[in-house]
């Protein structure tokens, strides 16, 4: 039996629960630090009679507005096991609003049960197809034996790409686009190995026999694809075997540079009574996101670990698969790498350095080859006429030069 859609109304009880746990106790706890603040300079004449009357009151107030809010959840909770309230993934801005809340908090989504967090599913015109034989062959009509496969970015989703890349594999090359759409909240490494099953089923229930597969990944998505890989090798898959091409648009392999700064201003901000609720806030962020300062793509490298109090320079080595080639795209806001913007800021999410995988310790990738957009934003690599182009190229020439395949994907 398959499971209730989310609502508006799972949407609005969200809502309600989130702006009582970080807006309203996050001013209520910046207020009572300043209070204790002013009220220490008060004491020695008034005593603690002011700071008791002024507790009671202040407590009184964020209490009722809290018990609003929860009473208000509680009750919209109720409307939606009902039935009340549209499907919220029946309209396109719906679906963008969950991709993003599972961005922010997917994680939480998942250990709740709650209705709005995402399980990755290949995506058709905006709805899950289940990896079966029949429901791939009616979505995938005309199928050839090439899967280009995508893995869209945090808080994006299947319909971020656009249409240019898809249309573009469809009238030049002999690839089949197939997007994914998965919870970002989620580790790399669970949504790397979750991508690693689907794909498996996906070439399982292909209607023609699948001889090709091409990875391309959009920021986060690149890791999901080196991880899936990863994965796949370390437990004997053999889906693997078909992949060819590995194409990452601003990855950040070393790490993101906005989640290290997000990841420093929370700690400066625990250094003052009045500024720790704002600390709070921003440690909220989601495995995934957390994932994305360090460039983490195995549980190994996480679990057990505080990653919150690291930095992530130390990474274990996933070995790339030796019969594909990789493709890191990086964008600079520059005209040129050196441009100050470029030097500072990188593509807005991601610096050069890290697209193109290279860290303290080398290349994460060896052999990589390299591209470089100057003058273009991070999320205009979903759909760069430039990329699109590579991509052709790219897919064309492993057609007309292909490697050998490995026995075991033969056998497969």
């Amino acid at each position: 039996m398959p499971a209730e859609p989310a609502r508006t109304t799972d949407v609005a009880a969200l809502a309600l629960d989130h702006v009582d746990r970080l807006i309203v106790g996050t001013v209520r706890d910046m207020h009572q630090a300043v209070a204790r603040r002013a009220f220490g300079a008060t004491r020695v004449v008034g005593g603690k009679v002011p700071e008791s009357l002024h507790d009671a009151v202040v407590t009184s107030i964020y209490g009722a507005v809290s018990g609003f809010l929860r009473l208000s959840s509680g009750s919209v909770r109720a409307l939606a096991a009902r039935g009340v309230g549209r499907p919220v993934e029946s309209s396109r801005f719906g679906r963008q609003v969950v991709s993003a809340v599972n961005g922010l908090i997917g994680d939480e989504l998942r250990m709740l049960d709650d209705p709005q967090a995402i399980v990755m599913a290949v995506r058709k015109d905006g709805a899950d197809v289940p990896a079966t034989g029949w429901q791939v062959a009616e979505a995938f009509r005309g199928a050839g034996s090439h899967l280009v496969v995508f893995l869209h970015g945090l808080c994006e989703s299947d319909e971020s790409w656009g249409t240019v890349y898809s249309q573009r594999i469809v009238d030049d090359t002999d690839g089949t686009p197939v997007m994914i759409r998965y919870n970002t909240g989620l580790h790399v490494s669970e949504n790397g190995k979750h991508l690693d099953v689907l794909l498996e089923q996906l070439v399982a229930s292909w209607p023609v026999d699948v001889t090709r597969i091409t990875l391309v990944g959009h920021s986060m998505g690149g890791l999901v694809a080196r991880a899936a890989t990863n994965h796949a090798t370390a437990s004997g898959k053999t889906w693997q075997h078909l992949v060819r091409d590995v194409v990452c648009l601003g990855t950040p392999h070393t790490g993101a540079r906005l989640e290290k700064v997000a990841h420093v201003g929370s700690r400066v901000l625990r250094f003052l009574p009045e500024t720790r609720p704002f600390s709070a806030i921003l440690e909220s962020r989601s495995a995934g996101i957390v994932d994305l300062r360090h460039g983490y793509i195995t549980r190994d490298e996480w679990e057990g670990q505080d990653l919150t109090a690291q930095w992530g320079l130390d990474r274990i080595a996933a070995a790339p698969l030796p019969h594909a080639e990789y493709h890191f795209v990086a964008a600079t806001l520059g005209a040129s790498q050196r441009h100050p913007l470029s030097s500072v800021l990188g593509d807005v999410l991601v610096h050069f350095s890290s697209a193109t995988g290279v860290g303290r310790s080398g290349p994460v990738v060896e052999g990589a080859r390299f591209e470089y957009i100057p003058s273009a934003h991070h999320f205009a690599l979903l759909s760069h006429p430039r990329v699109a182009d590579w991509l052709v190229e790219w897919l064309n020439a492993r057609q007309s030069n292909p490697r050998q395949l490995p026995a075991s994907a033969t056998q497969a």
